[in-house]
Formats: structure tokens, C-alpha cells, sequence
């Protein structure tokens, strides 16, 4: 949690007693490889924040074929921060989530109810502007900038992006399913790797 600490004191001040209140709402959870911490069409009510590991999101289309659409570790990428896990599109519009999550490898998080953070987070002016800060980063321009480059970019411009971004991501996340988040088929994925060697 003191990393956590560290990511708000970048942006605004707390004290002490703050700050255990804050990690009063957090539950450390260990979960295994390959779990499904929250399946399509349920209503995403918790926020996760990962200590250790690596987890993605995907969606289905029509024809059950999977795409991820992010994904998830400790650190910071030029998109934005991607170590906390919910969909608040689910949650403000108490909707089913159209994304599933799925634990990539052994993982342990901190998991808040997102009531409880939304009650706290609107009791004080600095905590709003701390979720409007990360809520821009995190959703809004990751968002913006994925989409975009899905529809503008070919793929060896995105595949060249993912590794100016992610340079270690070859060594934690399977081929197929970073070939499935550049929206591009395994084959071409290989033919770019090779071809950049």
C-alpha cells in the first residue's frame, strides 16, 4: 500500500489519519493464475489495485472470438496508469460490464468496494480532484488513444508502440493474447516480431 500512498502524494497531501482510513477499505486478496475475478454482463463493484502480477481484460464478439483490451500490472505506461482494475462505466450506470478479468499469473491486490471509495472520495474536495486526475489518465485519455490507434495505425505501428511502452512484455504475457490487444491475428504478430529482429 505504500506504493499507493506514493501515486496520491504525487498529486495532492494527506496525513496519517487518512491514510488508514484508506487502507481500512482495502482487503489484500491472492489470487491464482488463470482465475476470472469478474465475468461479463455482472455489475463491476470493486476496484482493484495490483500489488504483484499481471491481469487483462477482454470481451467477446458476437462470434465468441476473445480480444484483449487491456492489460494489467504494476507501473506506469505512456497511456496512463494501468494498475487499477474496474469498469466505471459498469458501475455509474449499473450496468453489466461488457469485459471480463482474468489473472495472467499469480497476483496479489488490494480490493475496495467502489461505494465506499465513491462516499469518501465526495466527503472532500482534494479526493475529488485526485479522481478526476486519475480518472482522465487512467480511462479517458488510455481510452481516447486506444481506440484511435486501433482505427489510424497499421499494424507494425502499433506493434512498435506496444513494445516502446511495454519493452518486457514478450517475457510475461502469451503471444496470442498481445496479438489479440493490437487487434491483429498470431501470424502477423510472429511475422512482425521477426521482422524486427
Amino acid at each position: 500500500m505504500r506504493y499507493l500512498r506514493k501515486l496520491i502524494e504525487q498529486f495532492i497531501i494527506i496525513d496519517n489519519e487518512e491514510w488508514s482510513y484508506i487502507c481500512s477499505k482495502f482487503l489484500k486478496t491472492a489470487v491464482k493464475k488463470g482465475e476470472i475475478i469478474h465475468h461479463a454482463g455482472e455489475v463491476f463493484s470493486e476496484i482493484w489495485f495490483i500489488k504483484s502480477g499481471l491481469a487483462r481484460s477482454y470481451f467477446m464478439d458476437m462470434n465468441g472470438k476473445e480480444f484483449t483490451w487491456q492489460l494489467y500490472f504494476r507501473g506506469k505506461s505512456k497511456h496512463g496508469l494501468n494498475h487499477f482494475m474496474d469498469d466505471s462505466v459498469s458501475y455509474y450506470e449499473n450496468k453489466g460490464s461488457m469485459l471480463s478479468f482474468e489473472v495472467l499469473e499469480d497476483s496479489v491486490f488490494y480490493v475496495a468496494q467502489l461505494d465506499e471509495m465513491e462516499n469518501f472520495i465526495s466527503a472532500d474536495k482534494k479526493w475529488e480532484h485526485l479522481a478526476r486526475i486519475w480518472l482522465h489518465d487512467t480511462y479517458f485519455a488510455a481510452t481516447y488513444k486506444r481506440v484511435i490507434s486501433l482505427m489510424s495505425e497499421s499494424a507494425a505501428d502499433r506493434y512498435k508502440r506496444l513494445l516502446e511502452e511495454y519493452p518486457s512484455i514478450f517475457s510475461r504475457v502469451k503471444s496470442y493474447h498481445i496479438a489479440s490487444y493490437l487487434g491483429i491475428a498470431p501470424q502477423t504478430l510472429s511475422k512482425l516480431r521477426n521482422e524486427s529482429r
